[in-house]
């Protein structure tokens, strides 16, 4: 040890040791001043919340902020939570409930009403298995067919009227093209703007324009080409597919001939691809008719949340003049509706699924428009999450909740007012 510089760090040590005591002393202060003003602080709040006929608090020994928020939370029950308000534009647990029953009802639609295209007879194991078809659907087949199952008089006259050079039935260079299965390989009897494009260039151009069944595209010189027929062509394509809607066969799903473009997947006993499926759907009456019977579990869907929403959870725009308000309760009620939406459909594509089961595996019982549905409301749904728009929802209802707790003082200071009126008057 260096005792020749023992006195010097004594020195430099006392002095820390001084500065330390000198700020041990300031912070003390610090606290005691802290904990009057906030003994002060409880009792204007404890006399505020006298007022309000709140519960007062008392405290044996010195309190502390937590101690004060306490408080505060106690007097404001708002204090930090939405106001009762925006709570209702919140989804409840009766809208969760009658979101689920309407997909409830739309399971039994779908399982009752809508069923498998036709009476059908499925093989599973070895066993013939009969499927009642869809009433509904065996309604709109009875459309343009007389009393012996055969073509009306007006069905007969709109196929003469809307005869096209492109229907054609048979052709041996063509793999599955047959009068059952021709209007699911040409792409001009497609029922959408593909099918309206396809039945114009055919028409103009004198082509034949289809998918074999082997997935391959097909173009075949039929005539000679006349583009006089182009005013003409989009008129005879309609009324063409009119006339074809009410046969046997009726016409595909929009889109659904494209399905033959897809030679690959293993679905079922036999293996089959997925344009193998979609091939054996339309045989089997999966077609266009069909498809409106499947939306009618959409429309059970839409117009029963729809209609409950407007009466009963739909909140209406405020007569003010700040367009935030407004626009804050629009957006609101539309996140509502499709949060309820979304539950129904994920019901009704449950019970969708139960429903295949329970028909052995048949792919005619997988309801297209209802799964349609399902990915729409899904998407909405991943949009309303990811949504850019939540702080700005979050700052209107931050000040709503301000503005309540201002009327809860306001009207405290009316009473404060009041009775020290009252005080003077009886002295």
């Amino acid at each position: 040890m260096d005792f020749g510089n023992f006195d010097k760090e004594t020195s430099a040590l006392q002095q820390e040791i001084k500065k330390m005591r000198l700020q041990a002393k300031r912070l003390e202060q610090e606290q005691a001043d802290d904990s009057e003003r906030l003994d002060k602080l409880l009792q204007e709040i404890n006399a505020l919340a006298k007022k309000l006929g709140r519960q007062v608090f008392k405290f044996e020994t010195n309190i502390t902020a937590d101690d004060l928020n306490l408080n505060i939370n106690r007097i404001f029950p708002n204090n930090g939570v939405k106001v009762d308000a925006d709570k209702q534009l919140e989804m409840q647990n009766v809208d969760y409930i009658v979101a689920a029953l309407c997909g409830g009802l739309a399971v039994i639609v779908d399982a009752f009403l809508v069923k498998v295209p036709k009476d059908m007879a499925i093989v599973r194991n070895g066993n013939k298995i009969l499927q009642e078809g869809s009433p509904l659907t065996g309604l709109f087949r009875s459309i343009g067919m007389d009393e012996n199952g055969k073509a009306a008089k007006w069905v007969e006259t709109l196929e003469k009227w809307f005869k096209v050079g492109y229907d054609k039935s048979i052709d041996p260079n063509v793999i599955g093209l047959n009068p059952s299965s021709h209007r699911l390989h040409n792409l001009a009897h497609d029922p959408s703007l593909l099918g309206l494009f396809f039945a114009i260039k055919d028409t103009i151009t004198g082509t034949f324009t289809c998918i074999d069944r082997n997935g391959c595209l097909i173009v075949e010189k039929i005539a000679e080409a006349d583009f006089q027929k182009l005013i003409t062509a989009p008129i005879m394509w309609l009324g063409h597919l009119l006339s074809d809607v009410f046969t046997k066969m009726g016409i595909p799903i929009p889109g659904w001939c494209y399905l033959q473009l897809m030679q690959f997947g293993s679905v079922g006993e036999k293996q089959r691809t997925i344009s193998d499926v979609a091939r054996y759907m339309y045989l089997n009456g999966y077609d266009l008719r069909h498809f409106v019977s499947m939306s009618a579990v959409n429309a059970v869907i839409e117009l029963v949340v729809r209609v409950y929403y407007f009466l009963v959870c739909k909140q209406r725009l405020k007569d003010i003049s700040l367009k935030a308000e407004n626009e804050y309760i629009k957006i609101k009620n539309e996140i509502k509706l499709h949060n309820m939406l979304f539950v129904s459909y994920a019901v009704a594509s449950c019970g969708n699924i139960a429903k295949i089961c329970a028909y052995q595996g048949n792919p005619a019982a997988f309801n297209l428009p209802l799964w349609l549905g399902m990915i729409k409301e899904a998407i909405v749904k991943a949009e309303i999450i990811t949504r850019n728009s939540k702080y700005y929802e979050e700052a209107i209802e931050g000040r709503h909740i301000i503005n309540e707790n201002f009327d809860n003082l306001f009207e405290a200071l009316k009473m404060l007012q009041s009775n020290k009126s009252d005080e003077l008057e009886n002295e």
